[in-house]
């Protein structure tokens, strides 16, 4: 393989033939009368395959009426410990719009900007990851590029997908139920400050199924931490109020690090899991199925949301006057593993 070259006249001296021809053969133009002989458009080929060459995609940018390029809006920092489902969605999307030819420029969240700004490259659409706020989508949008809120909120220009979250928090609690649990507690996100819908859609979903299936919850003092206070200072008073003192046989956790600590506090406690409580959680992150006892879930459906949101996107991108479903709500499964199992006491 040649030395990696940007520069198109080198490559168009080398083939003896005009700029423009290269550029037509390479981006597989077929606008205006532009046509080329079949061994003009194989030297092209061969010769920049052995330049190693790369057309630049900000100067196709300007020129095409497709960029073949979406922006994913809103992702967070990388992080080992924080890769949960959006990280997951936003993996499988990027799998789905690379079969259909797509490139990705994701957008880091950064304090120089807000998380859902327009990118500085053309795109043909762009994925907000998880907005928490219709105020953060107003460029998106005053803006005609189609978009999708993938896992967040939506204006009223815009595609959604989202997982079912009320009904993986009844699956869990009627799991619960047929268990024989009567007393069952929340593990609520205990911060106050920028809130994903999914605090509020679990939150009441988990008091709505109570009273479906007639229920009691200990009460339980919540948190009011800001994003910048550490959670592990909740999880001990948490069991001490919820499980110790307020007697409940189980606890549903709004996610997988709530989940995750308990079982470490309760190891500090003294308590035992299933055994003094069962545990349930949303987010089947891999781990779950590593620990001791392993952890029963609420399977949030990552994979297809990505899936989803591509495809949602695609249709949008493909035909601006596409009036198909604007949203998708997609069905969580409970994934029954050790964690969970009939109370060893009565309440």
């Amino acid at each position: 393989m040649g030395k990696a070259t940007t520069n198109l006249k080198e490559l168009a001296e080398r083939c003896a033939v005009a700029p423009s021809t290269v550029s037509r053969v390479l981006n597989n133009s077929k606008h205006g009368r532009f046509s080329v002989s079949q061994a003009v458009r194989d030297r092209i080929l061969k010769v920049a395959e052995e330049l190693n060459y790369r057309p630049s995609m900000a100067a196709r940018n300007l020129t095409a009426s497709k960029t073949h390029l979406v922006a994913v809006l809103g992702v967070s920092q990388i992080e080992s410990d924080h890769v949960g489902p959006q990280e997951e969605a936003v993996s499988s999307l990027a799998k789905a719009l690379d079969v259909e030819g797509y490139e990705i420029c994701a957008q880091f969240i950064s304090l120089r900007h807000g998380p859902f700004e327009l990118p500085p490259l053309r795109v043909d659409g762009i994925v907000a990851v998880g907005p928490t706020s219709l105020d953060d989508l107003q460029v998106l949008e005053h803006n005609d590029v189609p978009y999708v809120s993938l896992d967040g909120v939506v204006g009223s220009r815009g595609l959604q997908v989202a997982p079912d979250d009320a009904q993986g928090a009844r699956a869990a609690i009627e799991h619960l139920k047929s268990l024989g649990h009567h007393r069952i507690a929340y593990l609520d996100h205990p911060s106050i400050s920028a809130l994903h819908p999914s605090v509020f859609t679990r939150r009441e979903a988990f008091a709505r199924s109570l009273k479906e299936f007639g229920l009691e919850t200990p009460p339980v003092q919540r948190p009011q931490l800001t994003n910048e206070m550490p959670w592990d200072s909740t999880y001990e008073p948490f069991l001490r109020q919820a499980v110790i003192e307020g007697k409940a046989t189980a606890v549903l956790a709004y996610s997988h690090f709530g989940a995750l600590s308990l079982l470490r506090t309760a190891h500090n406690l003294g308590l035992l899991v299933p055994g003094d409580f069962s545990l349930v959680c949303f987010n089947n992150v891999p781990v779950l199925k590593l620990t001791t006892p392993s952890i029963t879930a609420v399977d949030v459906p990552s994979g297809a949301m990505g899936r989803a949101a591509a495809e949602l996107l695609l249709q949008a991108i493909n035909n601006k006057r596409w009036a198909g479903p604007r949203f998708r709500k997609l069905e969580e499964k409970l994934i029954v593993r050790e964690s969970t199992m009939p109370p060893a006491r009565t309440t």
